[in-house]
């Protein structure tokens, strides 16, 4: 493809047996030459593939063999993809109408934008805050704990520079990824999103959260049909190599006290819920999930794959 005729936009979706969601999402897309829609699908059983091939023809699909994860899914669409800027979307988010000429009018006038995260919302149309600071050990204790339900929600709708925004609807300039490198194929899903804002940071370049007509997000229906315990594993894994990799070895001793008490804390409270009656299933998922993590805690192993 010609730079003349190459799209200014390429939108990369990944999928994993989300076809009810993914249909709704593509739907919201708005037709645009100037829009390359990517769908990579990670070895669904739900007939999604069949789906995108029968109803969006003008998509891209690229179905693959196994689940590939996260970061190694998106790295398929992010190396065929050939907007000048590139987004990952969740499949179960919905566009507003105006929300990517926005985004793409504000990379267009500010070139120091490496990185740019839109406003995102609930179902309900509340704002649902996707950005943050960089994980830190204070955070990590905060979230494994639970105190971070007790401060007050910080996030606001306005023009700023931020250290991260989420993975859930994220815009990047190709020559970034071209740059810094695609997300890091070590890590299956989780803290992906966190460690390529990291390396875009370490690189000089900026991070923008921009306001617009926004993009509503169904905050975890893609990632609740993973298995609960496969899904809180594969997150702690995601945070022990997001620390290993850029906070170094003395910071995974910090993290094993930190998960300790936090899964002692969970773990109470999933057993109390699971005594009370209270969705039993998924309080069982929970222990198993925090045993494995456990035991992680106390002898530094058991979160293989």
């Amino acid at each position: 493809m010609s730079d003349d005729s190459a799209p200014i936009l390429s939108i990369i979706i990944l999928n994993w047996n989300t076809a009810d969601l993914l249909r709704a999402c593509l739907q919201s897309i708005p037709p645009s030459p100037s829009y390359e829609i990517i769908v990579v699908d990670n070895h669904s059983s739900d007939g999604s593939v069949e789906m995108v091939r029968a109803e969006f023809p003008q998509v891209a699909l690229l179905a693959q063999a196994e689940n590939l994860g996260f970061s190694r899914g998106n790295n398929v669409g992010l190396e065929v993809a050939n907007g000048r800027y590139l987004l990952l979307l969740n499949p179960d988010t919905e566009i507003k109408p105006g929300a990517l000429e926005r985004i793409i009018q504000f990379m267009d006038e500010h070139e120091e934008a490496a990185i740019v995260g839109p406003t995102v919302r609930n179902p309900d149309g509340s704002l649902q805050p996707s950005t943050s600071p960089l994980p830190s050990l204070r955070r990590e204790f905060l979230r494994q704990t639970m105190l971070f339900r007790l401060l007050p929600a910080s996030h606001d709708n306005k023009l700023r520079q931020v250290e991260s925004v989420s993975g859930a609807a994220l815009f990047i300039r190709k020559a970034w990824v071209e740059r810094i490198g695609p997300l890091d194929p070590h890590i299956f899903m989780f803290y992906e999103d966190s460690d390529w804002c990291q390396r875009t940071l370490a690189a000089g370049g900026q991070i923008w959260f921009v306001p617009c007509a926004g993009i509503m997000h169904h905050k975890s229906a893609a990632s609740s049909r993973f298995a609960r315990t496969r899904t809180l594993i594969a997150s702690q894994r995601g945070a022990v190599y997001y620390f290993r990799k850029h906070r170094g070895a003395g910071a995974i001793f910090v993290l094993r006290l930190i998960t300790l008490v936090g899964m002692l804390a969970r773990s109470a409270r999933a057993a109390l819920n699971w005594l009370l009656g209270r969705n039993r299933s998924d309080q069982r998922a929970r222990l198993r999930a925090y045993g494995q993590i456990l035991r992680w805690a106390f002898t530094g192993r058991g979160l293989d794959g």
